[in-house]
C-alpha cells in the first residue's frame, strides 16, 4: 500500500510531473461517461502521482477524472457507510479498524458508518506489541 506524503492544498507542483499534463484528453469534461473514465484510467494506471492526485481531488471536491476516478466514484468514497465491496475496484477483500475500512485489492480507504455492524469486513489482526 502506498502512503501519500503530506502536501499543502495550494501546492499543485506535483501536477507538472503527471503524464496527463501534456495529454490531449479532456480530464475535466462537461459530461463524464464510462468511456471517458476508461480512457482516463489508461492514463492514471501507471502514473507516479496518482495517489497525490486522488487525495487532492478528494480534498477539493474536484470534478472530472482525477487519480483514475470519476466525480461520482469520489462522492461515493466520501459517504460514511459500511460497504460489502469497494466502490472503486469492486473488490470484497475489506478490513476495518474503527471507523475506517480498507480495500486490500486497491488500497483505498474510507470511513465506515459506525452505527451499523460491518457487512463483509474482517478486523485487522492485532499487532504483537
Amino acid at each position: 500500500m502506498e502512503t501519500v506524503e503530506f502536501f499543502s492544498a495550494e501546492d499543485v507542483a506535483w501536477q507538472t510531473n503527471a503524464p496527463c499534463a501534456t495529454a490531449s484528453f479532456d480530464f475535466i469534461p462537461d459530461v463524464e461517461t464510462d468511456e471517458g473514465l476508461a480512457e482516463a484510467q489508461q492514463w492514471c494506471r501507471t502514473c507516479d502521482v496518482r495517489p497525490t492526485c486522488l487525495a487532492w481531488a478528494m480534498l477539493h471536491g474536484a470534478e472530472g477524472y482525477w487519480g483514475g476516478t470519476s466525480t461520482y466514484q469520489r462522492n461515493q468514497l466520501r459517504r460514511v457507510r459500511t460497504r460489502a465491496k469497494c466502490p472503486l475496484c469492486l473488490g470484497t477483500a475489506l478490513v476495518y479498524e474503527d471507523p475506517h475500512e480498507l480495500c486490500l485489492a486497491c488500497g483505498i480507504s474510507w470511513i465506515r458508518d459506525v452505527r451499523e455492524e460491518p457487512i463483509a469486513a474482517t478486523p485487522l489482526p492485532q499487532s504483537a506489541a
